[in-house]
């Protein structure tokens, strides 16, 4: 049995917003993400999507962060990515990571902003 997502959010910044995923990104768990971003990217001009805390990223977690992507610069928000370990390797065997603005921490990624 899969575990359910946890979204975190914070907005540390008064422009940015970032949403911590804890958890896997599954079936199950997708529609709550895209959800999630829809919703924080109609609200900052920046979002970090902090997938450091996620256990399982396969191609659904892909596909849900190609969707971000394509709102956030439907709307004009910059949308950051700090990737963990598994995030990463995905990425870089679908060789997509190129696509995404990636950081190793939300503090490196709000620095950035």
């Amino acid at each position: 049995m899969a575990h359910p997502v946890e979204l975190r959010t914070e907005r540390p910044a008064p422009n940015c917003v970032v949403l911590s995923v804890l958890g896997e990104i599954d079936l199950v768990t997708v529609p709550t993400l895209d959800a999630a971003v829809a919703e924080h990217v109609a609200a900052a001009p920046c979002l970090v999507i902090d997938l450091s805390g996620v256990t399982f990223f396969g191609s659904l977690g892909l596909a849900s962060l190609m969707r971000a992507m394509t709102l956030a610069d439907e709307r004009g928000t910059r949308l950051l990515l700090v990737a963990g370990t598994r995030v990463r390797r995905t990425m870089e065997l679908t060789k997509t990571a190129e696509l995404f603005t990636v950081y190793n921490s939300a503090e490196e990624a709000l620095h950035s902003s």
